[in-house]
């Protein structure tokens, strides 16, 4: 039987070391570091900060492929149409949602934001099968 829990648990964990893999290349602390995904003129954009401070834009191929997966372009551009559902089933404007991904007490999870503002914790798996 499939469990669903320690598969979400193994999935942070993953991304936990993609923070701290791209946080030592960018001499930031890994605690500090957070993954915002959002949607920018019909493009997935991911950005790398550090707290609230911008550091770079990270390229999904090298997410994926950091995962071990293969790249394929038609999968990223089901991530809007994913983030458009997040969007309406939280009455949140398209181009105001924000996914941050950090570490919170220790474990990396996946946050939506309306802008600023927080709205509920998401499933990793979710989110990054909408990716690849």
């Amino acid at each position: 039987m499939l469990d669903i829990f320690n598969l979400e648990k193994q999935t942070n964990k993953r991304v936990q070391r993609f923070l701290l893999h791209k946080s030592t290349e960018e001499n930031i602390q890994p605690a500090n570091a957070r993954l915002v995904m959002n949607v920018i003129i019909g493009k997935v954009s991911v950005h790398l900060y550090e707290q609230h401070r911008f550091i770079k834009t990270l390229s999904i191929r090298a997410i994926v492929e950091f995962f071990g997966k293969e790249y394929d372009e038609t999968k990223v551009d089901s991530f809007p149409a994913h983030l458009k559902k997040i969007s309406l089933e939280n009455n949140i404007e398209f181009s105001k949602a924000n996914i941050v991904i950090c570490e919170t007490k220790g474990e990396v999870k996946a946050h939506l934001y309306n802008e600023n503002r927080y709205v509920k914790r998401l499933s990793t798996i979710d989110l990054l099968t909408a990716i690849y």
